[in-house]
């Protein structure tokens, strides 16, 4: 075995990145939204990186999103200022107004109530009093679709200026927050949310409390008398941004089989707003299936017809023509997700984190987008961007690995064997490195075998954050080496119970730029059964975990000889940063020094005691309690022990 790398190595690689040939690169960096800009593309093209630029409207779903704001290349939640009219702009968001005459439903004269023309109106003639009746069910009825969902907080109405006698009378204010809604037909009545029942005012405003958040908006006017009516302005106002908001990109094909590396965006979260953004990749172009039904046969297949290479939406409108006689009779039976081609939504990725590794599986082609906005009537966010780095082709065409043992105790160095099979077709580029994270971080890389073969003439180096460790092979993997077993032995801790878990990624040295390719959990070895690459560990009651004094006992008496004592401890299984202190305490129970106070997580640690109390002068000799809490207000959290101290 060769000791870790050495600085003058380290410089030649890093000095090989500016002779790698730029056009031998196979990494695409994708983004949406904002483009690049000049300098962006002039770094991208001197490190030979390729890059493609997509438009937010390239999407299958926009929720209640800013229209104006993705068309100049952003994305964020719909927000009008408390004097902006919600209506007067619904039909830029291809949103409409329809009104009920008779039986049928006109989307065109309605028009008149949100065009700010004051001289323009919807009128409904009188009634010969002959014929009249008072109804109480609405005899006239005027639905608006928003274009999108919005925050509602005040409805406005009036006549023209001219006819102040056309007031309406009384109405009831409705609204359905359901955009699936088949307008073509008659629209229903809408679930009232305020009414007007004596008005005699020409201009009516109508203060909705609470707010509601709203796609459409429905007018039911009650004729009282026979008079004539009129509306020459319907008016919404808001203020604030919308509660939710979501938009899903298209699927994005590329063009081949990639690895996924890093995921990047540039945007705002207000403190009290949440922007969640989500991926999700699969083998082929759609990850839902629409069922049909055969009535012949009796059962339901999946809808094809025009399935192919045409994108999710085009696929969905095809499907949406087929006749509902020829769908499953239940609507939640006739879309599924396809859980065999794609995999789930990811957890969201933290928004604080932007270049963080892509978690949805690789290698795969198609990959798909998600953001959601969870916002209050002050605090939204916004994504300028979002753009993810892929190698495409990848370096192999298939990874995948199993740990040795599975199973070991919390806070002991264990022996563990790395196993790896790749699959290396022959257009593959190979790789001649590997990458093991060790969560707990590593002792030592003992041996690496590859095919069989025992190899001395291996280079390794912890990674920068001591939590992983990189090997770099004697040779480079090529097609002639597919199903070969690589074993990487090494030691490492485990400080915690439910699974840690050892990713692994493989690399090429002379490629510094391309993706380095995750390799999967499975049967890479065949004598072993684990099929993964997590360890566990029998549960124990103690957090802190092997603590150690050296030396003990210890003599501060300056004269550089065991002065100083290293209080050294375990802290396992906690999932985050807790408050840990360490303490020296006298015999009788009193408080002699705080050494240590502060936030940590999983680890080892290690902190010194010089001897001194808290005014920072010797103790007697004697001995002292150390006491290391971690402030959970439980007895697993604490361990303490005696500490000798002498002349």
């Amino acid at each position: 075995m060769v000791p870790p790398k050495s600085i003058g190595l380290l410089l030649l690689a890093l000095l090989g990145i500016g002779f790698w040939p730029p056009n031998a690169s196979s990494v695409i960096i994708y983004r949406i939204g904002m483009p690049f800009s000049t300098a962006e593309k002039d770094s991208l093209e001197s490190l030979g990186i390729d890059f493609r630029e997509i438009d937010w409207t390239a999407s299958q779903l926009q929720d209640a999103l800013e229209l104006d704001s993705l068309q100049a290349g952003s994305l964020q939640p719909n927000y009008f200022d408390e004097d902006e009219d919600i209506a007067a702009t619904l039909l830029s968001r291809d949103g409409w107004v329809r009104v009920k005459l008779f039986a049928n439903q006109n989307k065109l004269i309605g028009q008149a109530m949100i065009d700010a023309d004051p001289t323009t109106a919807l009128t409904w003639p009188a009634i010969a009093p002959e014929s009249f009746q008072v109804s109480h069910i609405g005899t006239e009825q005027v639905t608006f679709d928003l274009g999108g969902r919005f925050l509602i907080r005040e409805v406005r109405f009036r006549p023209l200026a001219e006819k102040p006698e056309h007031f309406l009378e009384r109405l009831s204010i409705g609204a359905f927050d359901n955009r699936l809604v088949n307008i073509a037909q008659n629209v229903p009545y809408f679930p009232p949310i305020a009414e007007v029942k004596e008005n005699t005012e020409p201009e009516v405003s109508v203060i909705l409390d609470p707010p509601i958040s709203t796609q459409t908006v429905q007018l039911l006017i009650f004729r009282e008398t026979p008079k004539e009516i009129g509306l020459a302005a319907f008016e919404l106002y808001g203020g604030g941004f919308l509660g939710q908001a979501s938009y899903e990109s298209e699927i994005i094909a590329l063009d081949d089989l990639a690895s996924w590396g890093e995921i990047r965006w540039s945007g705002r979260q207000d403190p009290d707003a949440r922007v969640e953004i989500r991926t999700r990749t699969g083998t082929d172009p759609h990850p839902d299936v629409f069922w049909q039904l055969r009535p012949e046969q009796r059962d339901s297949v999946q809808f094809r017809d025009g399935g192919g290479d045409l994108t999710l939406s085009e696929y969905k409108r095809r499907y949406s023509k087929l006749l509902d006689v020829l769908k499953p009779v239940e609507p939640r039976d006739r879309v599924s997700p396809d859980t065999e081609n794609w995999s789930f939504w990811s957890s969201p990725y933290l928004f604080e984190s932007s270049g963080t590794s892509i978690v949805s599986p690789s290698p795969r082609q198609f990959l798909q987008l998600k953001v959601d906005f969870s916002s209050t009537v002050e605090d939204g966010g916004k994504i300028d961007y979002v753009e993810f780095k892929a190698s495409v082709p990848p370096a192999v065409r298939g990874l995948v690995g199993e740990i040795f043992p599975v199973e070991t105790q919390v806070g002991e160095v264990t022996h563990f064997t790395y196993f790896i099979r790749p699959t290396i077709r022959a257009s593959d580029r190979g790789f001649d490195g590997v990458e093991i994270s060790t969560p707990s971080g590593v002792v030592s890389v003992d041996s690496l075998r590859i095919d069989a073969i025992n190899y001395d003439n291996f280079f390794w180096t912890k990674t920068a954050d001591g939590l992983g460790f990189e090997i770099d092979f004697p040779r480079k993997l090529e097609p002639a080496d597919s199903g070969a077993l690589i074993e990487v032995v090494f030691n490492a801790p485990v400080l915690r119970e439910v699974g840690t878990l050892f990713t692994g990624k493989v690399f090429n040295r002379a490629e510094p730029n391309e993706v380095r390719q995750r390799i999967n959990p499975g049967n890479a070895a065949d004598e072993i059964e684990s099929d993964g690459i997590s360890v566990k560990a029998p549960l124990i009651s103690s957090l802190v975990s092997a603590p150690q004094i050296e030396p003990n006992p210890f003599t501060p008496n300056g004269d550089a000889i065991n002065d100083v004592a290293h209080i050294s401890y375990k802290l396992l299984r906690v999932t985050s940063q807790v408050p840990v202190s360490v303490e020296i305490f006298a015999l009788s129970g009193r408080l002699v020094k705080q050494i240590y106070a502060g936030d940590i997580s999983i680890g080892e640690y290690s902190h010194p005691w010089d001897g001194t109390d808290r005014s920072n002068r010797l103790v007697p000799p004697g001995l002292y309690v150390y006491r290391i809490a971690v402030d959970i207000q439980s007895e697993e959290g604490i361990k303490s022990g005696v500490i000798a101290v002498a002349y």
